[in-house]
């Protein structure tokens, strides 16, 4: 471990052939994205029902095992890649739960039953919230490989923080996806229910994945104040997301 903006002697010089290749190593992936699964398409028709039954649904298994593959399975770094995974999925499957109570009418604060809400895109805008941060992950596990070095884990947050939105820029224009929601930003009350959706999504798959991270109660507050009632949020606290996961390991 060792950080390459510290001024020691001894690292110096490896420290700086290390950066030259990060940099080297990036600018090859901004211009070479990797291939989009062949059963995207499939995917993105099977979310839009929801999570449930989403792997006995044409080609969503076979989509999302290529999604893995692609972005998150990263030699060197494989237990950060599959924490990352595993949230991806879970706040998938949630996000897509919470579009589909406003899309019903189920949340008293959604617009009308129907209205445009799109389940497919706030499953996929989800799933590939942290594909930025992963693919700087895999530049920097393949250069640490190769030079036997490792970042500590500030440099390599700071890493992945100062790539992750160009590199996610570019995998989604390079699948061709249509927009995809981000999360919100500035005041999540007037953001696109598709964007309240990642929202949610991103807080459930926490709450499940790393309690100790939650604030108590938050999640129920913030569903209060964009009118998802109590019995919805303990509804979608039920989804079994977890064997999801394990269906996907």
């Amino acid at each position: 471990m060792f950080n390459p903006q510290a001024p020691r002697p001894e690292v110096s010089t490896r420290a700086l052939v290390f950066r030259q290749a990060l940099g080297a190593a990036f600018k090859s992936l901004r211009q070479s994205m990797p291939a989009a699964p062949d059963s995207l398409r499939a995917l993105l028709a099977g979310s839009q029902s929801g999570p449930r039954g989403l792997l006995s649904r044409p080609g969503c298994r076979d989509a999302l095992m290529e999604i893995r593959a692609r972005l998150f399975q990263i030699p060197g770094r494989d237990a950060e890649a599959q924490a990352w995974w595993e949230e991806s999925l879970a706040s998938a499957a949630y996000a897509a739960r919470v579009a589909q109570a406003y899309l019903t009418g189920a949340a008293p604060a959604a617009r009308s039953p129907g209205a445009g809400v799109s389940v497919a895109a706030s499953f996929m805008a989800a799933l590939l919230h942290r594909s930025g941060e992963a693919l700087a992950l895999k530049i920097l596990a393949r250069v640490e490989l190769e030079y036997r070095m490792k970042l500590d884990s500030s440099s390599r947050r700071e890493w992945c923080a100062t790539h992750s939105g160009e590199l996610a820029g570019r995998l989604l224009r390079s699948w061709n996806l249509p927009e995809v929601p981000g999360l919100p930003d500035g005041d999540i009350n007037n953001a696109s229910v598709e964007s309240k959706a990642v929202y949610f999504g991103r807080l459930f798959a926490i709450e499940l994945l790393q309690p100790e991270l939650c604030v108590p109660g938050a999640l129920d507050h913030a569903a209060a104040d964009l009118g998802l009632e109590t019995a919805l949020v303990a509804e979608v606290r039920k989804d079994d997301v977890r064997s999801l996961i394990r269906a996907m390991a």
